[in-house]
């Protein structure tokens, strides 16, 4: 069996979960590489509000056994080194990661991690596993994705893409019960990196899109919601109900603002027969005045359906590989414009969080 010294040590970066602004550079011994396992010298690492969340100390759970966690979900790496049952991956091939399997729930049994029915599932980088951002990482496997090498620019893009790419499955799996049904006309509303990459894949679905966000244009996000032929809507110009008025049946509607109250003002504008599919996670206690009897009877007489939607599953990585290269076949170049700054090294990343505030994606890059 091939083995790594586990003195072998690197440089990652890391929190203490629940103090916040805690990010501190650390190193970690690296795990012996075992047959089944594939040592990553990591590429680049995307930054997304997850991780201002954890670095917040709004959640986020280390290890057993240490205090640290090892942020960063979002990888892109180089096949360094594998075990000798490994099959499918060679070194100096691109990867990502998928979502590991825990143990135990019938859906995770069933190759649906992302629906797991305890919530008991490890996070690398969020809950309870080291993430990647870190020189180098060993994984399984049966938990990496390859990346065409000519989708290096755009393969860090790939975990967030998964989200979407689930999201929109479970709308159509969910629709079935319909004959023919196909959405036409569909509502996106964020147009941060999430919000953006659903633009892009109902669009390359030839989807009629309207991408809402509160910026005026022209903004980066704006330019790229244009150029892939959707619509860009500024709320402080037209608001959600304004938007919809306008329109013929909403289909479809992805909610990925961050905000609970769109989520109210989505469920009274989508269509009949239309599916409502909630991405946002929305931190605090707010409370809002909500029409319910008005709400209810148009979900019911409307057979709407609003549905919550986290993680993925490994046919959404898979399908988000193809989509990424379907994306620059039809828009060159355009997917790679959403990553707006760039961090070189652990140098840069002291102020991380404020670094991803800004523009539209922050990705970390590493040697």
């Amino acid at each position: 069996m091939n083995k790594l010294d586990a003195r072998n040590r690197v440089a990652a970066l890391a929190v203490y979960p629940g103090q916040p602004r805690s990010v501190h550079l650390t190193s970690l011994a690296l795990p012996s590489l075992d047959a089944s396992d594939v040592l990553i010298r990591v590429r680049r690492v995307g930054v997304c509000g997850t991780d201002r969340e954890i670095i917040s100390a709004h959640f986020g759970r280390a290890p057993d056994g240490t205090d640290e966690l090892v942020i960063g979900h979002e990888l892109l790496g180089v096949v360094d080194a594998v075990g000798p049952d490994v099959t499918h991956f060679a070194p100096g091939g691109l990867v990502s990661a998928t979502v590991r399997r825990p143990d135990g729930c019938p859906a995770c049994f069933a190759g649906q991690p992302d629906f797991c029915l305890w919530r008991n599932y490890t996070e690398r980088g969020i809950l309870g596993a080291h993430g990647f951002m870190a020189e180098r990482i060993v994984e399984r496997e049966d938990h990496l994705i390859s990346i065409p090498c000519e989708l290096e620019p755009v393969g860090v893009l790939l975990e967030p893409l998964s989200v979407v790419e689930k999201a929109v499955r479970q709308a159509d799996l969910i629709q079935r019960r319909i004959a023919g049904w196909r959405p036409a006309t569909a509502l996106v509303l964020g147009a941060g990196p999430i919000g953006l990459l659903g633009t892009l894949l109902l669009r390359a679905r030839d989807v009629t899109v309207y991408t809402l966000a509160r910026s005026r244009p022209p903004t980066p996000a704006s330019r790229i919601v244009e150029a892939c032929g959707a619509h860009y809507v500024s709320i402080q110009e037209n608001g959600i109900a304004e938007t919809a008025a306008a329109l013929p049946n909403i289909d479809l509607i992805l909610e990925a603002t961050g905000h609970a109250e769109p989520a109210f003002q989505a469920m009274e504008v989508l269509g009949n027969n239309g599916v409502l599919v909630l991405l946002s996670l929305t931190g605090g206690d707010a409370r809002a005045a909500v029409p319910v009897d008005n709400l209810i009877r148009q979900q019911v007489l409307g057979n709407k359906v609003v549905v919550g939607s986290v993680n993925a599953a490994p046919e959404d990585f898979s399908n988000g590989v193809e989509h990424l290269g379907e994306f620059e076949s039809r828009w060159p170049g355009l997917t790679e414009t959403m990553i707006t700054t760039r961090l070189n090294g652990f140098d840069e990343t002291a102020d991380i969080a404020d670094a991803a505030t800004e523009g539209i994606k922050t990705v970390l890059e590493l040697p």
